[in-house]
């Protein structure tokens, strides 16, 4: 709980004590009062934040509802339980289960479950999101969840030293203490959040020092899935002989490119798990729409000799606003693309490569 803080009449020179207090002998509610003070004005929460629901139940097999589910300003999902008192909540705990449920979430969902809380089309809730991260088009969702532990007091030192450790490991979780005054003889309460882990003045460094140790741990392991998918498949494309190889292979990410040496272009392999599909693909990312519409149209033209002998799904369209994409998609079952696939999707980037460099080489 924080000090007593005064207001001081500078004619009188008297003095107004602001007393720290308790929700509970308030008669606050977590959900009725906290929660939708947090979702009028989400820096309370000790940054900004586009709220995409409240009460979120939509988990498998499970009955479970987190208190926020919001982005941050880098399109990060965030999970925010707020409790009055955090002491014996076990919020940590709920919270990770949470951010486990959430982890294969993508865009997409997100901007349905948008529309869904704000009563409004799919299209309008993706403008929102655009609109608050400051992009032209609605982008993929940025790393793994983060966590926002807040409440009236955060006076629980397992907890703390839980939070302390976990973020050692990589996990983005943050303390906020959102502490109520109130004004002798008067019934309004003023909120005074403060973030306590990481503390402010000391972020920096913090942030520095875990993110060495979590590359540390990583170094140590074995490479994740997707990389080890990617491994697969730059080994066997690069002995297939194709006009392009690759040189450097991600450790974690959701595609590989294929650079070429022109400018907003290259090709990939992408894996799209709310589709189930692993895309080999070819891109067009100029910042001219109508570059990009041109490049497709005339690769448009030789589809049936890009396709000949190849049953798979084919697809040559815009991507988002103003990106096109030609693409090749092998579907997978499961949450993963398996490793059997990396022959398979190196054989279609040969084939794809082969059938439409030549063209591309003079655009």
């Amino acid at each position: 709980m924080g000090d007593n803080l005064y207001i001081v009449d500078t004619s009188n020179k008297n003095l107004l004590c602001i007393e720290p207090i308790s929700f509970s002998s308030m008669g606050v509610r977590e959900r009725q009062d906290l929660e939708e003070w947090v979702c009028w004005e989400p820096k309370i929460l000790g940054e900004p934040l586009l709220i995409i629901s409240t009460e979120f139940d939509k988990f498998d097999k499970s009955n479970r509802r987190l208190d926020l589910l919001a982005l941050d300003k880098e399109g990060t999902v965030v999970i925010a339980e707020l409790k009055l008192e955090i002491e014996g909540s076990f919020a940590d705990q709920q919270a990770i289960r949470y951010a486990a449920f959430c982890s294969g979430m993508t865009m997409s969902d997100i901007v349905t479950e948008l529309g869904k809380w704000s009563k409004c089309t799919e299209e309008e809730s993706a403008r929102i999101i655009c609109e608050f991260l400051d992009k032209e088009d609605v982008p993929e969702l940025h790393g793994q969840p983060r966590i926002i532990l807040a409440a009236g007091s955060i006076d629980d030192q397992e907890l703390t030293s839980c939070v302390l450790w976990l973020r050692q490991f990589g996990l983005d979780i943050t303390c906020v203490e959102v502490t109520p005054y109130r004004i002798q003889g008067f019934p309004k309460i003023i909120l005074c959040p403060r973030v306590l882990i990481p503390l402010p003045e000391t972020q920096d460094y913090q942030v520095r020092l875990e993110k060495k140790e979590v590359q540390r741990i990583l170094d140590d392991k074995a490479l994740s899935a997707n990389a080890t998918l990617w491994q697969n498949i730059a080994t066997c494309f690069n002995k297939l002989g194709a006009p392009l190889s690759i040189r450097a292979v991600p450790r974690k990410s959701q595609y590989m490119p294929l650079r070429i040496g022109i400018p907003h272009i290259h090709y990939e392999w992408i894996i799209r798990k709310s589709e189930n599909s692993l895309d080999v693909a070819l891109h067009f990312e100029s910042s001219d729409k109508e570059e990009n519409q041109r490049w497709l149209e005339q690769l448009k033209q030789i589809q049936e000799k890009i396709t000949e002998g190849i049953s798979l799904e084919f697809r040559a369209d815009q991507w988002g606003r103003k990106w096109a994409q030609l693409m090749f998609r092998l579907p997978y079952e499961g949450s993963q693309p398996p490793v059997e696939l990396a022959p398979q999707a190196a054989d279609l980037m040969k084939t794809l490569v082969i059938r439409t460099y030549d063209l591309v080489k003079t655009f």
